[in-house]
């Protein structure tokens, strides 16, 4: 089996690697370095690729680097690029890692049937990109994830939830809460997203997936969490907001089912995150 990843440098790359490594799997990891897929000039090189492949695509600016439409169009350009520069017919399965943010924020549990309704730019770039995943592949097996807030240890991006909180806690510094903290959301972590994509790879399984933990909280509830588990002094600073606290719930009966996979609980996996403190 041909692996080749897209995304070489990022968290879920990282810990991608390291359960290749595990299960003895071999893998080729591409990065911006090696082919800039926002570059029409480095794209070419992906002719270089003759093979058949298990694609698995992880290459985004995350909402840390930019919510505006520059970033969205440098998005879009990723996977056009490769489409256009790849051969479809050296494409054995695709795995694309889309984002919940497909979804509008919503009280009603989301489930692998509900309609996506974006509600930032960010969510329509993920949604944007699905589409031409199924514009562009046909008659091949293509697996679409939606991950929630993905947390664990050895993340150094910035997004607010869990990772953040841990690394303020791990600088000393104060933990900022929008609001109140009262908005409500679903923390997947990150072993059970990479189990996820393996199975899915392994097992050829297909179809569109909210790949989720099934259980949500308040983001003030998290910080109690992470205060009680790391049984060190906190420090909180509350930042005024204008919007009304927002929830996110999903049901993810048919996913635990798809992928035979018991997700994570968060008081575990804040524990496996705060290990190194």
């Amino acid at each position: 089996m041909n692996i080749l990843v897209f995304g070489k440098k990022g968290f879920l790359a990282s810990k991608l690697k390291k359960k290749f490594k595990e299960k003895k799997i071999t893998a080729k990891f591409v990065g911006s370095k090696d082919i800039n897929l926002t570059n029409k000039n480095s794209a070419i090189k992906l002719k270089r690729y003759k093979k058949k492949y298990n694609i698995i695509f992880l290459s985004a600016l995350t909402p840390d680097k930019g919510k505006d439409e520059k970033t969205f169009i440098k998005n879009i350009s990723m996977i056009t690029n490769l489409f256009q520069y790849m051969p479809i017919k050296n494409i054995e399965h695709f795995l694309y890692i889309s984002s919940d943010a497909v979804f509008n924020l919503n009280k009603k549990k989301i489930n692998n049937k509900t309609s996506p309704s974006p509600a930032d730019l960010y969510g329509l770039m993920h949604l944007s990109r699905e589409n031409l995943c199924r514009f562009k592949i046909k008659n091949i097996n293509l697996t679409i994830l939606r991950p929630t807030i993905v947390y664990g240890e050895g993340d150094t991006h910035n997004s607010y939830g869990p990772n953040r909180f841990i690394n303020q806690l791990n600088n000393n510094q104060n933990i900022k809460i929008f609001g109140k903290g009262l908005d409500v959301r679903d923390h997947l972590y990150v072993d059970d997203l990479i189990q996820v994509i393996l199975n899915s790879i392994l097992n050829k399984i297909t179809g569109t997936y909210n790949i989720a933990s099934g259980n949500s909280y308040k983001f003030i509830d998290v910080v109690k969490k992470i205060t009680k588990i790391s049984k060190k002094k906190i420090n909180l600073e509350y930042v005024e907001v204008k919007n009304k606290p927002t929830k996110r719930y999903f049901d993810i009966k048919d996913t635990t089912k798809k992928f035979k996979l018991k997700f994570t609980n968060l008081n575990l996996g804040l524990m496996k995150s705060l290990k190194k403190l």
